[in-house]
């Protein structure tokens, strides 16, 4: 083919491309301009975010006609009280509505109870949150609630939490249990000196307070040296008394008695830690020497009183305990319901938790009021030391519902509990409910949805759609699935070609100059074309077989085989004059007698052919609706008769006896390559391809093909454009 002709050629194909591609401002116009979407949650009010929610939010819920970008998406909601919710979209069509449910968070109050507890730490779930009074949000479930300071009992509750809930926490700490204990030594000689672990401790009878707990060695050490000591080793546990009552004296019947009368009666007496009974009670044979009486009785503070007992005499001992003071009754209410009133005896006292503190004794009316639940009442008695501890669950009002269908002997279906046929009318509980309409013959239809208080009756007329059919949003969304496939096709990869659908490719390189491929896709795996290729002295023909998979959306696997042959004009028909590799030859065209022994020489014919077969293992990495770039390793056989030398289409090349070879060149050549395809827009592509040798030798045929004396490159490069059609064109 002449220069001239591969100039206009490549002049045709530029004018072409650029006459049909959108230029790079338009598209990045349209990218930038985004698709208007539609977006809600229930409940509404929620901020978006799209991404990232460091971005600025692109408004509050509902929004219509809002524009995002093309391609994958993940839309953040943010509602006070609610759970963060993420929803993963795919904007591919317009005014496409997308829609979340937010799960409402539970809520937690802590409140202190006495004084210990104001100021003290709070921990849900182990984790420090603040101090009381607290409150927060958690996730609906079971939670630990902890309320902890030092020297305190720590406070724990578990809870398990519904969305929307309150849980109200009084909270009241109490001191931790002493780890010291007591040990009352008596014994029947007073005045003898008390040793703890070599220590001294006082004198008998005697209360030793804040012993440690653990084993300790008591001593008791007369003056009297004809009396015996006393030694023993006792176990002090925390928060007890040890009592110890040696006898330092020798044993003797005699001794002198004890009464003892206590205020109120029937306190419980005890001398030297020995119980003695109820008041009044008395002991008799009481070894003489000072002893300690002990008197305790519910409601009162303990008495103590150290007493002498005569030998052969009664003591008589009077002691009156004192009332323990006890705080007045308080009442507290909580309540699980948000916005809830409480009122005691008719005034209204706020929202809960409720604590009075020094109410009235008696009977009190308590209520509980919140909007859209009924109302709770109930009575308490209150008293000195006597409270009232009331927690109020509020039942939530329902919302009257009819439900509609287009399909005979529906039922309906409320958080999958069957609750009758369709049409049917009745009341549903306010909150989030999954309903459903089912009936023979038809598709199932689910919905998410929010009731709220209402006097209205909320109509839903549900359309079903029969078994086999497209709902109006699957066939929306079937063809804006083909429409994207059509869009995101890209000819040149691993993957195949979406079914019924069509590219014809056009390009120019070297070392063929034009390159014409036609494709189109049979199966989800299967893809098959042909294609008419020339270098100018020959024009290939070929049929193609690919079969592709792809596990995911960025990447694709490929197998592709390709065969076929090519023609060229034969030359050489008759005589011949050209040049033959070894010499000059001319002919004359009117050659007289004796001519062949000047040079001319009879030809034979030189025709031009070829034959081949390719097989390629392919890998390909696609972008988000970009384009893809492709790798590809192939084995090539070919089969070539071509007569001429490689750099030189008037040379013929010459077997070892000085003819003109007759042979065919068969060559196996291993080869790597690689593409870049660009999505211009659902109808256009441009690529760029480039291919490099291996291992093989030269392929002759490819060299001298412009006629200027080159040969083969062994590095190949192609650059076009793709014209896409079909799928539902």
């Amino acid at each position: 083919m002449p220069r001239r002709s591969h100039f206009a050629l490549l002049m045709a194909v530029a004018t072409i491309f650029a006459t049909f591609a959108p230029t790079g401002a338009e598209a990045q116009r349209r990218r930038r301009r985004g698709v208007p979407i539609n977006i809600e949650s229930t409940p509404a009010g929620a901020q978006v975010f799209v991404d990232s929610a460091d971005t600025p939010t692109i408004g509050t819920t509902p929004m219509r006609s809002v524009r995002v970008q093309r391609g994958t998406h993940t839309l953040i909601f943010r509602l006070a009280n609610h759970e963060e919710g993420r929803l993963s979209i795919n904007v591919r069509r317009r005014r496409e509505t997308f829609r979340v449910v937010l799960n409402a968070l539970s809520r937690i109050q802590v409140s202190a109870t006495n004084e210990a507890a104001t100021g003290a730490a709070v921990r849900v779930d182990g984790q420090p949150v603040g101090n009381i009074p607290y409150q927060g949000t958690v996730r609906p479930g079971r939670h630990l609630i902890q309320v902890g300071r030092e020297g305190y009992v720590t406070f724990s509750q578990w809870a398990t939490l519904s969305g929307g809930q309150v849980l109200t926490l009084p909270v009241t700490l109490t001191a931790e249990a002493p780890e010291t204990g007591s040990i009352l030594v008596a014994g029947d000689v007073s005045g003898a000196a008390i040793y703890v672990d070599g220590a001294p401790h006082g004198v008998t009878p005697n209360v030793l307070e804040s012993i440690p707990a653990g084993q300790h060695t008591v001593e008791v050490r007369p003056d009297d040296a004809s009396l015996t000591p006393f030694r023993q080793t006792v176990l002090v546990i925390a928060g007890e008394r040890v009592n110890l009552n040696p006898s330092l004296r020798p044993a003797r019947a005699a001794g002198g008695s004890l009464r003892v009368i206590v205020r109120p009666v029937g306190a419980l007496v005890s001398l030297d830690g020995e119980a003695l009974g109820e008041a009044p009670a008395g002991r008799e044979g009481i070894a003489p020497g000072e002893h300690i009486i002990e008197a305790t009785a519910e409601g009162y503070l303990p008495g103590q009183q150290p007493v002498t007992i005569e030998d052969g005499r009664q003591k008589v001992v009077s002691i009156t305990l004192q009332a323990v003071e006890r705080a007045p009754g308080r009442i507290v209410v909580n309540s699980s319901a948000a916005g809830a009133v409480v009122i005691v005896d008719g005034e209204e006292r706020g929202s809960p938790p409720v604590v009075i503190e020094n109410a009235t004794a008696g009977t009190h009316a308590i209520a509980v009021r919140a909007t859209g639940r009924r109302e709770y009442r109930t009575t308490c008695n209150v008293g000195p030391g006597n409270d009232c501890d009331i927690t109020a669950t509020l039942e939530a009002v329902g919302t009257p519902v009819r439900v509609e269908a287009n399909a005979p002997n529906a039922r309906f279906l409320v958080d999958g509990e069957d609750v009758g046929p369709v049409p049917w009318e009745g009341t549903l509980p306010i909150g989030s409910h999954r309903i459903e309409v089912q009936a023979d013959g038809y598709q199932g239809h689910v919905e998410q949805v929010a009731l709220r208080v209402s006097d209205q009756t909320r109509l839903f007329n549900i359309a079903l759609v029969g078994n086999g059919e497209l709902t109006p949003e699957q066939r929306e969304d079937q063809v804006a699935d083909r429409r994207r496939q059509r869009h995101d096709a890209v000819s040149r990869s691993a993957g195949v070609l979406p079914d019924n659908m069509t590219v014809l490719d056009i390009s120019v390189g070297w070392p063929y100059l034009a390159d014409l491929r036609l494709g189109i896709g049979i199966l989800d795996f299967l893809e098959a074309g042909f294609g008419v290729r020339t270098i100018g002295v020959l024009t290939e023909f070929e049929g193609r077989v690919k079969l592709g998979w792809r596990p995911i959306r960025q990447v694709s696997l490929g197998v592709e085989s390709r065969f076929g042959g090519g023609i060229g004009p034969s030359r050489g028909a008759g005589r011949h004059e050209g040049i033959i590799e070894g010499g000059d030859v001319s002919c004359d065209p009117n050659p007289t007698v004796g001519a062949a022994a000047s040079g001319c020489v009879s030809a034979p014919d030189h025709p031009t052919n070829s034959f081949f077969f390719t097989l390629q293992a392919m890998l390909s990495l696609h972008f988000n609706r970009a384009g893809a770039f492709s790798l590809w390793v192939a084995g090539d056989f070919t089969s070539d008769r071509w007569d001429y030398t490689r750099n030189d289409r008037n040379s013929l090349q010459l077997n070892p006896s000085g003819q003109p070879s007759r042979s065919r060149d068969n060559l196996a050549r291993m080869r790597l390559g690689g593409s870049l395809e660009f999505v211009m827009n659902r109808h256009w592509n441009v690529f760029v391809m480039l291919d490099g040798i291996l291992a093989g030798g030269d392929r002759r045929i490819l060299g001298d093909i412009l006629g200027a004396g080159l040969s083969d490159t062994q590095l190949y490069g192609r650059v076009g454009f793709t014209y896409k059609f079909g799928l539902g064109d």
